[in-house]
C-alpha cells in the first residue's frame, strides 16, 4: 500500500520529466523535480475553512528569497489545480507578510532568516517548505532533501498540527521521516 502511494508521487514527477524531454529539454535538474513536489504537497494537505473559504479561490504558493527554480515552477504551475483551487505563484522577501499564502517555499538564500520567517507565520495556516538543512527540525513543516540522487522529504507533523493543517496519511506514508512530539516517529 505504501509503495502505491509513493508511485503516485513518482508518477506525477515522472510525467513532468517526460514532458521536459518531449520538448527537447535536458533531463530535469534538482530544482525542476522539487518544483513538481510543491503542487503535490498542496493536494495532500487540508487547510481550515477560514484559510481557504470558497471552492475555486486560488491556492497561493509563495517563494521567499531567491527563486531557485529558475522559472520551472512558473511553467509547471500553469493551469494546475489542487483540490479544486487554481494555483497562483508569488515572490516575496523575508521581510514581507506571508500570511496571505497557503504554501511558502523558503529559499536557501533566506537561511539566516528562517527563525524570523517561521515566527512571523506563527498561528497562520501556512504550509512551510524548504530545502534548507535541518528545516523540519527547526520548526518548518516539510524539508526537501537529496538522498543519493533522489529528492525525498521529511515532515514535521507537530508544526503542521500547530498551524491547523491536516496532512494526508498518504503523504505521511511516503515521507522519509515524520517528526512528531519532538522525536522522529519514523525513518525508513
Amino acid at each position: 500500500m505504501r509503495y502505491r502511494r509513493l508511485a503516485v508521487l513518482v508518477l506525477t514527477t515522472a510525467c513532468f520529466l517526460i514532458a521536459n524531454l518531449a520538448f527537447g529539454q535536458e533531463a530535469a535538474g534538482e530544482y525542476q523535480v522539487k518544483a513538481a513536489f510543491l503542487p503535490n504537497f498542496a493536494r495532500y494537505v487540508e487547510w481550515p475553512a477560514v484559510a481557504m473559504p470558497s471552492a475555486g479561490s486560488p491556492l497561493v504558493i509563495g517563494i521567499v528569497g531567491d527563486d531557485p527554480f529558475g522559472g520551472s515552477l512558473d511553467a509547471f504551475l500553469k493551469g494546475v489545480v489542487a483540490n479544486g483551487h487554481p494555483i497562483s505563484l508569488k515572490h516575496f522577501r523575508s521581510s514581507d507578510s506571508l500570511t496571505g499564502c497557503h504554501l511558502v517555499f523558503i529559499s536557501a538564500s533566506e537561511g539566516s532568516h528562517v527563525a524570523a520567517i517561521l515566527q512571523g507565520l506563527s498561528g497562520a495556516s501556512v504550509l512551510t517548505v524548504s530545502d534548507i538543512d535541518r528545516f523540519s527540525l527547526s520548526g518548518g513543516m516539510i524539508e526537501l532533501r537529496m538522498v543519493g540522487n533522489r529528492v525525498r522529504f521529511d515532515i514535521n507533523r507537530d508544526a503542521a498540527d500547530e498551524a491547523h493543517l491536516k496532512i494526508s496519511s498518504k503523504l505521511l506514508a511516503v515521507a522519509r521521516a515524520v517528526i512528531q512530539s519532538g522525536s522522529q516517529a519514523r525513518t525508513p
